[in-house]
């Protein structure tokens, strides 16, 4: 069998949600994927961070393309119009708006779709691109693979695509970095300006992460605990201006700390030496981060709905995301209460076992296969 796979986003050098799922998809398929099956890599540059270390059945196709936009839409394209592949696997939700060949079997992760459920939380073109990207994906996908029940459910509801044309298959995290860490070393903690004791949230700083809400209730618990920081560790989204004028108009300048993007290798001790992690956020295909919290010993605060419930199991607080008085009270009790502080950690770490990278792409691989 010949298996294409779309790892333009993997290979990008400064990765966020969908970059690092292509990324470690495609390194554990390096690990699964039978001799007998030859796999081709489409890229827009030469492969890199780890990823140009390939088996032999593994071969890279360096497709060059100089404009800066439509590499997927052209270039990609053509490529599968001369060379098709068995199957295509494309981890990031775009594929090419052209027909392709019909022999072709097309396989596309969606992760969700919350710009057609809350338009109001992107930019109008990125509502207009990724609603024709669905549509078209609707059309010529033969299999959505997608990263939660939650999702599946939105894709069925928001685009009548039919369930058996669905499948889930959750996210992993790298159980090898987001450990459990006894160190107290705070060299990374002062390149980014931290200062403990702290609450974090990491991610995109946009709209829908619900990042206001989370600044409101970060001020009303610092009224019972005064020394108490936030986090905010991501690089700048949608509204990030209007996020810096709350912060302003709070006078929480030297509370709130904004890092900016964090390298990944930086991020496991950060997750370390919080007291809590916050994901209060409004809407998400999964929620990474989660994990990669519980896995690191830290207890974790989320909303009160899917997909975070279904991540998170009985293994993290909940609360209503649109209440900064609810997000403050749950924080000051997770931090009053030492018992619960640590059932959240011991329950996060239980959680947190029963995901991997590995165990994702093996399902998708099997997927692939059949």
């Amino acid at each position: 069998m010949i298996i294409g796979i779309d790892a333009s986003r993997a290979n990008k050098s400064n990765k966020t949600g969908t970059e690092w799922y292509s990324y470690h998809v495609i390194d554990e398929l390096k690990k699964i994927a039978q001799p007998s099956d030859k796999v081709l890599l489409y890229v827009n540059s030469h492969l890199t961070g780890g990823l140009e270390k390939l088996p032999e059945n593994f071969k890279e196709k360096d497709l060059k393309w100089p404009p800066k936009y439509l590499w997927t839409q052209i270039r990609l394209w053509w490529e599968l119009w001369r060379n098709p592949p068995d199957v295509l696997l494309v981890p990031a939700h775009t594929i090419p708006f052209l027909p392709l060949p019909k022999k072709i079997k097309v396989c596309v992760n969606v992760h969700d779709v919350g710009f057609k459920r809350s338009p109001e939380l992107y930019k109008p073109i990125q509502v207009w691109y990724h609603d024709l990207t669905m549509r078209r994906i609707k059309q010529r996908a033969d299999l959505i693979i997608t990263i939660s029940e939650f999702s599946k459910q939105e894709i069925i509801e928001l685009y009548g695509v039919k369930p058996e044309k669905i499948k889930v298959v959750y996210l992993g995290f790298d159980a090898s970095k987001f450990i459990v860490q006894t160190s107290e070393e705070t060299e990374i903690l002062k390149k980014y300006k931290i200062r403990q004791p702290y609450l974090l949230y990491v991610g995109r700083l946009e709209k829908k992460k619900n990042i206001a809400n989370m600044i409101a209730a970060f001020a009303l618990a610092k009224e019972s605990n005064h020394e108490l920081r936030l986090v905010l560790a991501g690089s700048a989204g949608h509204q990030f201006e209007d996020i810096k004028k709350i912060i302003t108009d709070n006078k929480l300048e030297n509370e709130v700390i904004i890092t900016g993007y964090v390298d990944q290798k930086d991020l496991p001790l950060i997750y370390n030496h919080a007291e809590i992690f916050l994901f209060p956020t409004l809407y998400e295909g999964f929620g990474l981060p989660i994990l990669e919290a519980m896995a690191s010993g830290v207890p974790v605060l989320a909303s009160n709905f899917a997909p975070h419930t279904e991540v998170g199991s009985d293994a993290a607080f909940y609360a209503d995301p649109h209440s900064p008085q609810s997000l403050a009270d749950a924080i000051v009790k997770i931090l009053e209460t030492p018992e619960l502080k640590q059932k959240l950690k011991e329950k996060g770490l239980a959680r947190a076992k029963e995901f991997s990278w590995h165990k994702t792409a093996e399902e998708i691989y099997q997927i692939i296969k059949k």
